[in-house]
Order: structure tokens, then C-alpha cells, then sequence
């Protein structure tokens, strides 16, 4: 009898370990992302787009890209948000960010990172770089930089959201022009950091997603 039960319930055991699981996403972080795009489209013409599945997509993508990085699919909201955000302006056929595949971006992530002593001095080294950007439209670089220098263990200390905000960084140099790049900057460092200077706006996303069964909101910082 005693072989009998074993010889039934380890494969069993086996099939239970052997199926993946897949975790749900937090139903908050849909429309906290969407609550988040609206504030950052405001006056564009992506604004005027509706929203389809970039939430749903931009999930697929965070995990894809902590997977690859990580070697798990526990992901934060920085990273979720980052994704929603690069799916809905760039597109994220094929599991590309921003254009290239994720093997691709995380090795210039990884490359941008190996350049400085630590995370700790990549971020410092993005704060010169914001405070140098001059001309209109980069008022709020060298605020941020201000901003975020208060807690540099928000965007350091982490592994995972580290790679985020050096994702941001190089991201940010891509753009075509210094506006652009504070813009770009300035977007991936509220995901990151949780407030941020947009244009002539402080805003705190601190608790876009703690609050249940009330509609997200974007705070304006204190």
C-alpha cells in the first residue's frame, strides 16, 4: 500500500513542480498607469490615442525584461510603468524596448552600469548630466537632479531599479534634442524616484496605486 501511495503522488508532486506559474497582475496598476500617461500626455497628440493594450502588453514586457536581468518575474511598479510607457509611445512588437530586443537593451544597460564605480556613481554622474543640459524646455532637469538627489538609495539601491533608471538615462541621450532628453529623463526618473518635475509640474506618484476602490490620482509633490 505504502508503494502504492508513493508511486502515486510524486508524479503528481512532479507535475505541480514542473507547471509554471504565472502571476496576476495588481489590478490597481492598470489604472494607475493609464492615470500616469494622462498626466505626462497632456497637450500632446498622443493624448488623443485611446488606450488598447499597453498596460496588458506593458506587463508581458516588464517580466520579459526582469526575467532577463534578474532571473525572476517579480516586478516593481517602476519597472511596469517604464514598459506600459514604452509600448504605448514606441511600440513593443516582437518584446522590443524602445526599438531594440531586450537582449540588446540590457546589455547597453549593463554596459552604461560597468562604466561607474557603482550604481551610486551612475546616478551622480546623471545629476552632472541633467544640470548641464541648457536651452528651452530643460527647466525642470536641473530641478529634478535637485530633486532626486535628496535619496540616491531610491534609485541605486536596488539591482532591478537601477537598471530602470539607467534605462531612462540612456534613453534620455537618444532623444534629438536637450528638451527631449529632460523630458525623457524626467519621465523615467518619477517612475523610479515616485515625484518628478514635468515642465512647470512637481507630481507624486507615490500612491498612485496604495489606495483601493478610489480612481488613481497623481498628486502634486509637497
Amino acid at each position: 500500500m505504502q508503494r502504492l501511495f508513493v508511486a502515486l503522488i510524486v508524479p503528481c508532486l512532479l507535475a505541480l513542480v514542473a507547471t509554471p506559474t504565472f502571476a496576476q497582475m495588481p489590478p490597481e496598476w492598470p489604472g494607475a498607469a493609464r492615470a500616469v500617461l494622462a498626466e505626462l500626455e497632456k497637450g500632446s497628440t498622443v493624448a488623443e490615442r485611446p488606450f488598447k493594450d499597453e498596460a496588458r502588453h506593458g506587463w508581458t514586457l516588464a517580466r520579459k525584461w526582469r526575467l532577463h536581468n534578474n532571473r525572476n518575474t517579480e516586478i516593481v511598479m517602476a519597472e511596469y510603468l517604464a514598459m506600459v510607457t514604452l509600448c504605448r509611445w514606441s511600440g513593443c512588437t516582437k518584446d522590443t524596448v524602445a526599438g531594440k530586443t531586450i537582449p540588446a537593451r540590457a546589455a547597453e544597460v549593463k554596459a552604461e552600469k560597468k562604466r561607474f564605480a557603482d550604481a551610486y556613481a551612475m546616478v551622480d554622474a546623471s545629476f552632472a548630466w541633467l544640470n548641464e543640459l541648457t536651452g528651452p524646455g530643460t527647466d525642470s532637469a536641473k530641478k529634478n537632479a535637485t530633486l532626486w538627489a535628496k535619496d540616491k538609495d531610491t534609485a541605486a539601491a536596488d539591482f532591478a531599479v537601477s537598471n530602470i533608471y539607467a534605462l531612462g538615462w540612456i534613453l534620455a541621450r537618444e532623444q534629438p534634442d536637450a528638451a527631449r532628453q529632460a523630458a525623457m529623463m524626467s519621465y523615467f526618473g518619477l517612475y523610479v524616484n515616485e515625484k518628478a518635475w514635468i515642465a512647470d509640474r512637481c507630481l507624486d506618484i507615490s500612491k498612485i496605486a496604495t489606495i483601493l476602490d478610489a480612481p488613481p490620482k497623481v498628486e502634486s509633490c509637497s
